[in-house]
């Protein structure tokens, strides 16, 4: 049982790698810190302190490429660990001493070639689906990174003992289209220009405007969805740093901004119900308005 480790690169595999030692420890407490937010000696005491009601306690750190040249941090978890407690540190690239100190530390670098082909097979498998050339070879053209394969890996796992004609596997998948999440991150940051950059080319790649139009309402629906929850004291939805991105844009932003964009798309909606606007054209409108300033 690993109970110092240390991950880093493509953030789908440090990720996953995280989840299997979780799951390791069995039913422990988890406490979650961000590196970027609270000092050294924070993390320290965190790591000192185990849950009197829980059978164990795992103190996940995250954004942790500020620690990376921290020396005495990493000699202090080096010279051992409460009974009971674990830690671990995710970031982008972590090697340096707390690499060197860590039970276990793994650096992700983004698969390619082979490797992909490798990691689509393991995750068909992991889904209980037979890991045929076939599908690996759909799954590695439609998916360049292991993020966009593993969700293409769940289409799939949705149809697991039913019946799906070969023919209609390549219908499941996203072939050959950029994805929209640098266009969404776009909008939320309120940058205007990578907005309409991004926007362009998910267009010239035949995306759907109209549901790019829909994905921007449910964007700011997210946003408004993970201020309310910060604000309440509860945890905000989605996987931890999707939720933590999402608050960051949402706190830039404050609630009163996002309900006038939430506004704003109600009426570029109206305006395409009424032939006034295309969707291509209520997109365009929609960034050049919001936020205003």
């Amino acid at each position: 049982m690993v109970r110092f480790g240390v991950y880093s690169g493509d953030p789908f595999l440090a990720e996953r790698q995280l989840r299997r030692r979780l799951g390791e420890l069995g039913p422990a407490s988890r406490a979650v810190l961000f590196a970027d937010e609270v000092p050294p000696e924070r993390i320290l005491l965190e790591v000192g302190s185990a849950d009197l009601f829980a059978a164990g306690k795992a103190v996940v750190v995250r954004r942790a490429d500020a620690l990376r040249g921290e020396r005495e941090l990493a000699e202090a978890l080096r010279r051992g660990l409460p009974p009971g407690v674990a830690v671990f540190f995710l970031g982008e690239d972590l090697r340096g001493p707390l690499f060197q100190a860590a039970e276990e530390a793994q650096h992700f670098p983004r698969p390619t070639g082979k490797a992909l082909r490798e990691l689509a097979a393991e995750l068909l498998r992991e889904h209980g689906l037979p890991a045929h050339p076939f599908l690996v070879d759909l799954l590695v053209e439609a998916a360049a990174d292991p993020l966009h394969l593993h969700q293409e890996v769940q289409k799939f796992a949705l149809w697991k003992g039913g019946r799906l004609p070969r023919a209609r596997l390549g219908e499941l998948l996203f072939f050959s289209q950029p994805q929209p999440y640098g266009f969404l991150d776009a909008v939320g940051s309120g940058d205007r220009r990578q907005a309409l950059a991004v926007l362009a080319r998910l267009l010239r790649a035949r995306w759907d405007p109209q549901a790019l139009f829909h994905l921007v309402v449910n964007h700011v629906r997210q946003l408004l969805w993970a201020l309310s929850a910060a604000e309440s004291g509860e945890e905000p939805p989605g996987p931890e740093w999707l939720a933590q991105r999402r608050l960051a844009q949402a706190r830039r932003h404050g609630q009163a901004r996002l309900v006038q964009a939430l506004a704003l798309l109600q009426e570029l909606d109206l305006k395409v119900k009424l032939g006034e606007l295309d969707f291509p054209g209520a997109l365009e409108a929609f960034i050049l308005q919001w936020p205003p300033g």
